[in-house]
């Protein structure tokens, strides 16, 4: 059951009063204060727009990046929080990601803060979440603001840049928005020994720096055999991660430093920037070099202290 309040309530159950609701203090962007009410929690999923913003609606198949706090419900106890640490959440919407109420941000605009107050059902469901010692019956408290979202056929924008592969390096043919570009390895030729980086598409947005949540589309492909190992186009999921962070390939970090927002980057990998001589199976050996095709798609910036 879904009870919507606030702008969006036209038409939908008004069982649900304010007053029997969490109270959310605080600015769009700063750390919000969830105060919880006395009494049982509503039995559906309730969601309310507590700051309307103004950016573009976020699409059911998007793949929006939020600041979310959570509580759950009963004694008051914090969950989850990338506010503190201004570490974005991606939520893909089509899944709802994390749980399935998270799909229900589909329909606002980016610049909103939102509060849902989410039953097991539409959570963890009679499972729970032992991880963060959530049960079965625990209702849960969300608090989110909207930073951006991206389409999941989302590509890079930019001016073509000429690109001859020659003998040695791979070609890269565009095929259809949901396939994402074909990477073609060079017969019976050795891959580079240093990392090699080209730009296709020059991106026009501002370049790329240590701290951004970056938000990416991205073709793997092995060297060795030429196989596709990962690729966020057939996935239909764009890809995110905090540049300067270690959290993708050391390869991928030198390459993706000072690229423009919108620009599309081939780049040859060797193993000592890539996985070394730790397998990947099934596809990725000891000592692969790796080729990516990464389209830069957006990049948030977190606001100063």
């Amino acid at each position: 059951m879904l009870v919507v309040l606030g702008s969006a309530a036209t038409g939908c159950s008004s069982g649900v009063s304010d007053e029997s609701l969490p109270k959310v203090t605080g600015a769009y962007l700063s750390d919000p204060e969830i105060s919880m009410p006395t009494g049982n929690p509503p039995t559906g999923l309730v969601i309310r727009t507590l700051i309307a913003g103004t950016g573009p609606v976020v699409q059911s198949s998007d793949l929006a990046l939020v600041y979310v706090e959570g509580k759950v419900w009963a004694g008051d106890r914090e969950v989850f929080d990338s506010y503190t640490n201004r570490q974005p959440q991606s939520v893909p919407l089509a899944t709802g990601g994390v749980m399935p109420a998270w799909k229900q941000l589909a329909g606002e605009r980016v610049g909103s803060r939102v509060m849902m107050v989410v039953p097991p059902s539409d959570g963890f469901g009679k499972s729970g979440y032992s991880q963060l010692n959530i049960t079965g019956s625990d209702t849960l408290v969300f608090v989110f603001d909207v930073l951006t979202s991206v389409p999941e056929e989302a590509a890079a924008q930019g001016s073509p840049v000429a690109y001859d592969p020659g003998t040695k390096l791979p070609e890269v043919v565009e095929q259809s928005a949901s396939a994402g570009p074909k990477i073609t390895i060079p017969a019976k030729t050795a891959p580079p020994t240093k990392l090699t980086v080209k730009t296709l598409v020059q991106g026009s947005g501002a370049p790329l720096t240590s701290g951004q949540t970056v938000v990416v589309q991205y073709s793997g492909v092995v060297w060795r055999s030429g196989t596709v190992f990962d690729s966020t186009y057939v996935n239909k999921t764009p890809d995110t991660f905090v540049l300067g962070a270690n959290e993708v390939l050391p390869g991928m970090e030198q390459a993706l430093g000072g690229v423009k927002v919108g620009s599309r980057i081939l780049m040859v990998i060797p193993p000592a920037l890539a996985y070394g001589d730790q397998a990947e199976p099934p596809d990725i050996d000891n000592n692969d070099t790796l080729v990516f095709v990464v389209d830069v798609i957006d990049a948030y910036t977190p606001p100063t202290a």
